[in-house]
């Protein structure tokens, strides 16, 4: 009787329990003038039930849901066609993120360099498709930033890789650019700072300035020529 109502629960507890979702999860945001996100899910279970309910739009929507309930409104997001692969079970998402509560620049005349801060909280969500595809990204790479591993290789990388005891082997990496130095974490935004833009640079340029005050003499001597004529042809 005793292992009939034992065998009974552990039914029950079966039925009630959400399957465990069981894919590889890689997370790889890249740093330009926006944040190009690429979110790689290999060897997915239930691939054809999340086939048909991941959307391009899925996961930005998410990522700006999470942030305007903190007040973080000045976001934005770009994205590209969900990719399928059938015969590997693999699904790729691609998006980039802009705005200033995600990324901004400042500009120092004095140094002549660009500083950017870049926001990376935004990776923390739970991303639930069905009642059997649940991934939580916040438990995966919840971390403090200033944990995780550094390379500053040619592209400066900071990167996670979670030990914790899923099956799906959670990767994230934030990618800089080569041209990043100064390289620092504030709480979860990196900090690096980049040489001027090309606009920058000309309008901090002491010939920009020069060129003007040429054109300007250019053009005032152009119209005094014209204008000298006109009085002339006027006196003929």
């Amino acid at each position: 009787m005793k292992n009939s109502v034992l065998s009974c629960l552990a039914l029950i507890l079966m039925l009630t329990v959400v399957t465990p979702v069981y894919a590889s999860v890689e997370v790889q945001a890249t740093i330009d003038e926006v944040i190009h996100v690429v979110f790689n899910f290999g060897n997915v279970t239930h691939y054809e039930e999340i086939k048909n309910v991941v959307t391009e739009f899925t996961i930005p929507e998410i990522i700006l849901s999470n942030m305007e309930e903190r007040n973080l409104t000045d976001v934005e997001y770009g994205w590209e066609p969900v990719y399928f692969n059938d015969t590997e079970k693999a699904i790729t998402v691609r998006f980039y993120l802009s705005g200033s509560d995600i990324l901004n620049f400042t500009f120092s005349p004095e140094t002549m360099r660009r500083t950017c801060h870049v926001r990376t909280d935004w990776r923390k969500f739970e991303l639930n498709l069905t009642d059997d595809f649940s991934l939580n990204l916040t438990q995966y790479f919840g971390m403090p930033l200033s944990t995780w591993e550094f390379e500053n290789t040619a592209d400066p990388t900071y990167y996670h890789n979670y030990t914790g005891t899923v099956s799906c082997d959670p990767m994230c990496y934030f990618i800089l650019p080569k041209e990043a130095t100064e390289v620092r974490v504030e709480g979860e935004i990196i900090v690096f700072e980049l040489p001027p833009s090309l606009g920058e640079s000309l309008l901090n340029s002491p010939f920009l300035i020069l060129g003007a005050i040429i054109v300007a003499i250019i053009i005032t001597s152009l119209y005094r020529s014209v204008k000298k004529s006109e009085e002339h042809e006027l006196k003929s």
